[in-house]
């Protein structure tokens, strides 16, 4: 009995763990040091085969080089960097940097351009196929289609602005309000806040993406459901 309840306890404490570890993936710009994106909501889908964590490791991100000594870490970068007294540089877009602001808007370019890319179709001259969203289609119906699930997911995912509690849409009138009451003006993308205009732009091209890969892997689930059906036939 008391065997049970422990390995019941150790379950429970690995499900938090694993909750917490992926909030502090999905919530940051930056790679974090450990843990995965939050899996397909709505279905039992996780781990290395999920068709969300899987997209979302493939988004740009920074690295940081210390010496000769490269992470995807910024903790180990700094601890790295306070050991042998040595400057951590930003890795972006495949150019090194000195400074952290230079590399993020690197890295918001770099971002963004990938997004645009996945949703754009895409025509193999060689053999006729479409590319649009990672998948490839031999009807370029089809690939408009995907295309435009694809897009407009992407196109719901919206950013406003905060200035004290007051929320708006309009970057103007954020300024008016910002100037107004002295008080900083907030980028808010789905519900999660930053000061930095270029924090900003990562964060709601990681947003869309993530909004249209979801889209993408609930509409492919059903015509996968049915291959596989009729594969077992």
């Amino acid at each position: 009995m008391k065997m049970k309840r422990l390995m019941t306890s150790l379950m429970a404490l690995a499900m938090i763990a694993s909750v917490s570890v992926a909030d502090e993936a999905a919530s940051g710009t930056e790679k974090a040091c450990s843990g995965k994106t939050c899996a397909l909501e709505g279905s039992a889908c996780s781990g290395a085969g999920c068709p969300i964590e899987t997209a979302m490791s493939k988004l740009p991100a920074m690295t940081y080089l210390v010496g000769t000594e490269s992470t995807s870490c910024s903790v180990s970068a700094e601890k790295l960097s306070a050991e042998h007294n040595v400057p951590v540089k930003y890795v972006a877009m495949k150019k090194t940097f000195d400074s952290k602001a230079d590399a993020m808007s690197a890295l918001a370019e770099e971002t963004e351009q990938f997004v645009s890319t996945f949703v754009s179709t895409k025509k193999c001259d060689v053999s006729g196929k479409f590319t649009v969203a990672g998948k490839e289609l031999c009807c370029e119906v089809m690939a408009g289609e995907r295309a435009e699930i694809a897009k407009k997911a992407m196109d719901s995912v919206e950013m406003t602005y905060l200035v004290g509690t007051e929320e708006c849409s309009c970057p103007n009138q954020a300024a008016t309000l910002a100037k107004a009451s002295g008080t900083e003006k907030q980028f808010v993308i789905a519900g999660e806040k930053t000061c930095c205009s270029i924090d900003a732009r990562v964060r709601l091209a990681h947003a869309k993406y993530k909004a249209a890969v979801t889209a993408l892997a609930k509409a492919d689930a059903p015509a996968d459901n049915d291959e596989e059906e009729s594969a077992n036939l």
